[in-house]
């Protein structure tokens, strides 16, 4: 049913507010691993490893809300994500299951909405192409359904 709203609650997040279309991972993620190509070019917003991250694979999250459930590995997606916001290529927020601190560091860094430990998780609750409107602040996600 296209148009049905559901809101997840929790508590106030990091940043501000930001809305655009879920791009949502089932898998955790490290930008360095999952996003070859944007280590060498951030310009290229796009998940490249079929073994990490299958259910993104050849996927950009450029201009996404994107959604998955936490990160893996170290400090490298910091320097990744600092570059494809010079690029212009990052996403417009994250929200998690539960926020790994090397996002969280980074989110406050360089000021993208950031919203975890919600009502409902959000990995099973958002689906790709959904409209979803995080507003950290609050500590809400509000989703529009697509169907």
């Amino acid at each position: 049913m296209a148009g049905k709203k559901i809101v997840l609650k929790g508590h106030k997040g990091i940043g501000g507010v930001a809305e655009g279309e879920a791009l949502v991972c089932q898998e955790p993620v490290n930008l360095m691993a999952d996003t070859g190509n944007c280590w060498t070019d951030p310009s290229d917003a796009t998940f490249t490893n079929a073994l990490g991250t299958p259910s993104v694979v050849g996927k950009s999250f450029k201009d996404k809300v994107l959604v998955f459930p936490t990160g893996k590995g170290g400090i490298f997606s910091s320097n990744i994500l600092m570059d494809m916001k010079a690029a212009g290529t990052n996403p417009k927020a994250i929200v998690n299951t539960r926020s790994h601190p090397v996002w969280v560091a980074l989110c406050i860094e360089l000021g993208y909405p950031l919203v975890d430990r919600l009502d409902q998780d959000p990995v099973k609750v958002i689906e790709n192409g959904d409209w979803v409107k995080v507003d950290a602040p609050k500590g809400t996600v509000e989703v529009t359904k697509k169907k």
